[in-house]
């Protein structure tokens, strides 16, 4: 028992040492089975309680010696092949650079010949302590058993390697060595050579004994171990010992087709020239078929021979061939019209042609097709089936995707480019990157060889050493769709490109430190032109107008950081005609005048106050203005003030104005809104695209769609269910008349642009509504929602929140001389005490916020201090706090319903009030407000309430609050009152 005890641990080294040979063409199956086998061993062994009978123990010695004599005598042999052939070979090392690459050839085979005899004398050395020994053995002390995953392994590696030597005619070579070692042991080395084999040729002699003793050597082992396995008498033992046979077997049919296939090789570079041989010629390279074996043509024009190896397609036509990669060849037996009458074809693809291979005979044609598809599949694996043209279900055809790097070399739009990604039947076709000579990059999506999709592509500056970035989408090659430009000159470009050029709604800004600007509006062909707005960041000036090639023409309005604005008509960048130009102190003049705005020729001046100059004005250095004209004081001052003259109304139609932005998601639509053209089209409208590809992932374009906050069809979806409008928000771009140039001149223009958006969204809320429900096979719905009849008015509150900032901004310079008076009456009207205020205002008494308690009246005063109509102020307080006008009239509402309910145990009350009691009350609640600005807001509610509203109970109250805004604006006290006043207080 303690001898097994031993030889079972020194069997667990031995497994745990073991090497993973499953990229062996047989090592998974070997493995796999040896697992089984081997357990079945162990189960029987635990339970057997002792060796076999005497017989059979016998029989098993015998075995044992015969393995150990014919492990002693394969030793020798090795010896003696060492000794007399590979040490007089390696000891002159040539200097010729081809014999260089042989004879490296021949060390490795040294190598893997001595690890071979390595094996064979660890093996010799525990047979002779087992023979030696007067213990009883059992299987597991055949080191060829639970050592034969190496063996395997070693001999794999040994024929690999001499076959290899075999292709390049290393021996061939190895016969010319001119060592004085290898002459000095030629005479022995013959002799050898003669009792070993009867080849008269020295290099087929050397082929032969360098791989024969080893075939003999394995045939031994088979026999011994088919002795083995008739001896023994346990299942799990002969189950042990048949799974090593069979891999021995394998390993034997392996050895004979690789030798068969490297000689094949070798006779194929015999026959072709010097020249096909050295471009051709490597030693891991094999034949697989040649069209003179089996006949199939490429045309008479194109080849006359054509040869299949496992790595490559060769074309032999005169002294030229032509090679494509396995890789990247795709086979197809539908060829159509392509293949000559009478002839079977195959239509074989490359990255840059496309040609057919012709046969006789349909047989040979699906020879072809099938040595052809195994061959590519093989190549793509990275190892060669086994038996060596597949085993059952391996024989499935090359998938047509791929993932492979090339570098194009025909003439053509991708010549001297590298492509390394993704392909499908000989295109770039999914994800991948193309790097031009010249330093461009591409990465992004292709389809069918072109760029198609998402793209990032660097393209190099010639002058500086910097790059401009096009983050864009891709159409069938060409930018097509959203894309940001980054500019290597600190320039970026957010907008709509068509054909590898700008085209469409798009926005270009300067960030750097010497010239900012940014340009918003249209392009066309890669220039500004129609409608846009440029700003001077560094002037501090913004153009408002029309653009033609890049250069300001046709109408456009200028406004400068100091306040003063103009109309004017430019041509080519230069002002022509006359003009109108509006002045700080609202102040108008109408006529011809300079680039530094200076008054030239024929115009009117009119003044603020009503005055009128008209004639000719003229200017000379050092001598200021003059004018020739008439002065005309009889003028009235004008009702409307010049603060509210606007600009650009009938110049810039509205709805000829930002038509690019429109234009996209109208397409969008027309396109049946499909989820990979959403971003293309609706770049400035989703969230996504605000932000486009700062990150890594995005650079090499694994993006998801979790990333994306919403899909078009969630929201066709949520229309057809709900309808709600309140989706559509997410589609608009906003056009700004703040910041630099804001001006009160230009308050129209934006009032008509926020309106006219809100008629254009619900355009598109009914359009995509009918494609909902189209979707969804299903018309527009009879009893619909009664809002849909107001139209715009019910998307105009959704929008204006995105508006609001700059509408709030254009409006207070619009009315802010109005607000400044109001201030300073809200101002002399705060300085008294609620009584005092109520009765300066004429409130009657009834109708003061008294508690229903029988006081007298100067109790009644002590009660009421300062918290008259307080929740009524407070409710007036919320108006600046939405965007809404709806909502400011709903606040609006609240205050008079709040009034009502502090007057309303007052007796004698008319219900409603009546104006002439609302409006003190109401000046009373204004006045304690204190909101600021408060014509800006009236003015805002004014211009955009629903429409529905005017003539309502809406209209009624803000027409008091409009009443009540001019008269604080109005007030005045008289001194000796605000005195008494300040007194009391």
């Amino acid at each position: 028992m303690a001898t097994r005890n031993v030889v079972r641990c020194t069997l667990g080294k031995g497994s745990e040492t073991s090497q993973d040979f499953s990229s062996s063409p047989f090592g998974k199956e070997s493995k796999k089975s040896r697992k089984r086998s081997w357990s079945r061993e162990f189960s029987c062994r635990d339970h057997s309680h002792g060796f076999p009978a005497d017989p059979k123990a016998m029989s098993e010695a015998g075995i044992t010696g015969s393995l150990l004599q014919e492990e002693e005598n394969f030793s020798s042999c090795l010896a003696r092949i060492d000794a007399l052939i590979l040490k007089p070979l390696l000891q002159a090392e040539p200097k010729d650079p081809k014999e260089k690459e042989n004879f490296q050839l021949l060390a490795l085979l040294n190598e893997r010949f001595q690890a071979l005899w390595n094996f064979t004398e660890e093996n010799s050395r525990i047979l002779r302590g087992k023979c030696g020994s007067s213990e009883s053995g059992c299987i597991q002390d055949f080191y060829i058993i639970w050592k034969g995953d190496l063996f395997l392994s070693l001999c794999i590696q040994y024929f690999v390697t001499f076959a290899n030597f075999v292709v390049v005619q290393g021996f061939e070579q190895a016969t010319k060595s001119k060592s004085e070692a290898w002459k000095l042991h030629k005479p022995v080395l013959k002799q050898f050579l003669r009792d070993f084999t009867s080849e008269s040729s020295l290099a087929l002699a050397l082929h032969s004994v360098l791989h024969k003793p080893l075939r003999s050597h394995i045939q031994s082992y088979l026999r011994l171990l088919s002795q083995l396995q008739e001896q023994l008498q346990e299942e799990c033992e002969k189950d042990v010992v048949g799974t090593v046979l069979r891999e021995f077997g394998k390993l034997e049919s392996f050895i004979s087709q690789v030798l068969d296939e490297a000689w094949l090789t070798k006779e194929l570079w015999k026959s072709l020239g010097y020249k096909f041989t050295d471009m051709l010629c490597v030693p891991e390279r094999r034949l697989l078929e040649d069209s003179r074996n089996l006949p199939i043509a490429a045309g008479a024009a194109r080849s006359e021979r054509i040869l299949l190896f496992d790595d490559v397609l060769v074309l032999i036509q005169g002294n030229s061939f032509q090679s494509f990669d396995l890789k990247l060849v795709w086979v197809d037996e539908k060829c159509g019209e392509e293949s000559a009458p009478g002839s079977y074809g195959l239509r074989i693809t490359t990255p840059e042609e496309t040609f057919v291979l012709s046969a006789k005979e349909p047989q040979i044609k699906a020879a072809w097709r099938w040595k052809l598809e195994q061959a590519v599949r093989q190549a793509l694996h990275g190892k060669r089936d086994f038996p060596l043209w597949g085993r059952a279900g391996q024989g499935a055809a090359a998938p047509s995707r791929r993932f492979f790097s090339y570098a194009f070399g025909a003439a053509g739009r991708l010549r001297g480019a590298t492509y390394e990604g993704e392909w499908r039947w000989g295109k770039p076709h999914g994800k991948g990157t193309l790097r031009w000579r010249d330093g461009r990059n591409h990465v992004g999506d292709f389809q069918e060889g072109l760029e198609h999709g998402f793209g990032i592509c660097l393209v190099p500056r010639r002058s500086e050493d910097r790059y401009d970035c096009y983050k864009c989408h891709w159409y069938q090659g060409k930018m097509r769709g959203y894309g940001i430009c980054e500019y290597g000159n600190d320039t970026v470009y957010k907008g709509y490109f068509k054909d590898n050029v700008r085209q469409g709604f798009g926005i270009l800004e300067n960030f750097s430190a010497q010239h900012p600007f940014k340009y918003t509006g249209q392009w066309e062909n890669d220039k500004k032109n129609g409608y846009g707005i440029w700003e001077d960041k560094e002037r501090g000036e913004r153009y408002i107008g029309m653009w033609l090639d890049d250069h300001r023409h046709g109408a456009g309005i200028v406004v400068t950081q100091s306040g003063i604005c103009f109309q004017r008509t430019f041509h080519a960048d230069k002002m022509v005609g006359s003009g109108i130009l509006l002045l700080e102190d609202d102040s108008v003049y109408e006529g011809n005048f300079t680039e530094d705005l200076t008054f030239v020729g024929k115009g009117k001046l009119s003044f603020a106050n009503g005055f009128v100059l008209e004639g000719t004005f003229s200017a000379k250095k050092g001598r200021g203005l003059q004018t020739h004209g008439t002065l005309n004081t009889s003028m009235e001052k004008p009702e409307e003030p010049r603060s509210r003259t606007q600009l650009g109304l009938k110049e810039f139609p509205v709805e000829k104005r930002w038509e690019g932005i429109f234009e996209q998601f109208l397409e969008f639509i027309r396109c049946g809104c499909k989820e990979e053209m959403e971003e293309s089209f609706m770049g400035f409208h989703i969230q996504s695209s605000k932000e486009l590809r700062k990150s890594q992932e995005y650079l090499f374009c694994q993006r998801g769609t979790e990333e994306i906050s919403w899909k078009t069809e969630d929201i066709l979806e949520e229309l057809v269910r709900h309808q709600e409008l309140e989706s559509l928000q997410r589609y608009l771009e906003q056009a700004t008349y703040s910041g630099i140039g804001a001006t009160r001149h230009l308050l129209s223009m934006a009032q008509e642009e926020v309106k006219f958006y809100a008629k254009k969204i619900w355009e598109f809320y009914q359009d995509l509504l009918r494609l909902a429900l189209a979707r969804k096979g299903r018309g527009p719905s009879g009893d619909a929602d009664p809002r849909i009849g107001k139209g715009s008015g019910v998307i105009l509150p959704l929008i204006l929140p995105r508006f609001y900032p700059e509408l709030s901004m254009l409006y207070m310079l619009g009315h802010e001389r109005q607000d400044e008076l109001y201030g300073q009456g809200i101002a002399e009207l705060s300085r008294f005490p609620d009584i005092r205020l109520l009765e300066f205002l004429d409130v009657h008494r009834h109708l003061w916020p008294l508690q229903d308690l029988p006081l007298t009246s100067d109790q009644r005063r002590s009660l009421i201090k300062d918290q008259c109509f307080l929740s009524a102020t407070e409710c007036l307080q919320k108006l600046i706090t939405t965007a809404d006008p709806g909502a400011k009239l709903a606040i609006l509402r609240q205050t008079y319903e709040e009034l009502e309910r502090a007057v309303s145990r007052a007796p004698q009350r008319e219900a409603p009030l009546p104006m002439d009691d609302l409006l003190p009350l109401l000046i009373f609640v204004v006045s304690r407000a204190k909101i600021q600005r408060l014509g800006a807001e009236i003015h805002l509610i004014r211009d955009f309430m629903d429409p529905t509203d005017h003539g309502g109970m809406f209209d009624f109250l803000l027409t008091a609050l409009e009443s009540c805004y001019e008269h604080i604006q109005r007030l005045r006290l008289h001194p000796r009152e605000s005195g008494r006043h300040s007194h009391s207080s």
